[in-house]
């Protein structure tokens, strides 16, 4: 028997392989979809322009007092900044 005179008694009959130029095509423009997707998404993100600003600790040295005096020195700050 050919393969064409194969059918099943429910009808679906027989089907050729697909062509290997439609899988290709299929494959090449699903991966075009997925990169358009992925550069809008990363594109249009909010706050795309601002960068993120440096961290400012602020260093706070204790105050001393003086053994016998009632007088203290005031705590001294110095910003200093580092860059994530």
């Amino acid at each position: 028997m050919s393969p064409q005179r194969r059918r099943s008694k429910r009808g679906t009959g027989w089907k050729p392989p697909r062509d290997r130029r439609e899988v290709v095509v299929a494959v090449l423009a699903s991966l075009a979809v997925i990169i358009v997707t992925a550069s809008l998404v990363w594109f249009t993100r909010p706050n795309r322009e601002s960068a993120p600003s440096p961290v400012t600790n602020t260093v706070v040295t204790p105050s001393t007092t003086v053994a016998g005096a009632t007088t203290t020195t005031a705590p001294t700050t110095a910003p200093t900044t580092s860059t994530p």
